[in-house]
């Protein structure tokens, strides 16, 4: 029986310095979330890092994110989610990560991730 665990991170705590610590994490088989959708550069940046602790015993990640589009047509609506872009730094949306003998499969559509453990 695996032993699941799941862990919420702040988008903030998902520097290249922090990597390290995701990966200790998922080593120890825990799904991260992240509150936001990590640009391609992090993805690329985590997806490195996580190639050098491949093992026996870490067979790797599996990673998805979603981001929440604006309604169409809403002007509010897009202007509010701009306006949050620029002054977090982060897209609306989630980040799933976990070790890939955990999750088997990530199923992503617009607007939600379906996770299999």
């Amino acid at each position: 029986m695996i032993n699941l665990k799941i862990k919420f991170i702040p988008y903030e705590k998902t520097t290249g310095d922090n990597f390290g610590k995701l990966i200790k994490d998922l080593k120890k088989d825990t799904i991260i979330l992240i509150d936001a959708k990590l640009s391609p550069a992090h993805e690329a940046e985590l997806i490195k890092i996580t190639m050098e602790h491949i093992s026996e015993k870490f067979a790797g990640i599996e990673l998805s994110s979603i981001e929440v589009m604006p309604e169409k047509g809403s002007a509010s609506s897009k202007i509010r989610d701009f306006l949050f872009q620029i002054t977090t730094g982060k897209k609306r949306g989630m980040t799933v990560i976990g070790p890939a003998r955990i999750i088997r499969k990530i199923e992503k559509n617009p607007q939600e991730l379906l996770v299999y453990v």
